[in-house]
């Protein structure tokens, strides 16, 4: 059995689909969650990535889309309709990752996390895999809206582990 901050992933479940309700009028499930690896990896096109630094943990989070499911959302969020991802869109990535994780980040903080802010980066290409940095396993929490599925993943390393829970359903809102 996995363990992992619960309050880590509800706080970045809760981001996500604030953020993507606000920003896209989407509304997002979140589906059960899932040890990286454990799963068929979905065809990743672009991937948006903010490493996580606070005094009691340090992780990575990963913001993943297929094509069609980015496109899809962009054109949501910025209102006017794209056929393929260029340059200049993959700066939405970044700019949702960076809202979501602002918002997890004011959540856990006033639970006394103390995480420090941080700049999301994005990498686009065919067939992207991700690769978590940690020691421990990554786990994968996928989203569902109207136009296709994206994925949010975490991985994360405690210092005394102190803060740590049993995962073994999937976060609820």
């Amino acid at each position: 059995m996995l363990k992992i901050s619960k309050e880590l992933i509800d706080a970045f479940v809760e981001g996500t689909q604030k953020t993507l309700s606000v920003q896209c009028g989407l509304e997002t499930t979140s589906r059960k969650p899932y040890l990286k690896g454990t799963q068929p990896e979905p065809k990743i096109a672009l991937t948006g990535i903010v490493v996580m630094v606070s005094t009691q943990f340090s992780g990575i989070v990963h913001l993943s889309f297929t094509e069609s499911s980015f496109l899809a959302i962009m054109d949501k969020m910025l209102g006017e309709e794209f056929s393929q991802i260029s340059d200049e869109l993959t700066s939405g990535a970044a700019e949702l990752l960076n809202i979501i994780y602002g918002s997890a980040k004011v959540i856990l903080n006033q639970q006394g996390y103390a995480i420090k802010a941080a700049i999301p980066t994005v990498v686009r290409g065919d067939a992207i895999q991700t690769k978590s940095v940690t020691t421990n396993p990554a786990l994968v929490l996928p989203f569902s809206t109207e136009f296709g599925d994206f994925f949010l993943e975490i991985a994360e390393e405690f210092g005394d582990q102190k803060a740590t829970k049993t995962l073994d359903q999937p976060p609820q809102k």
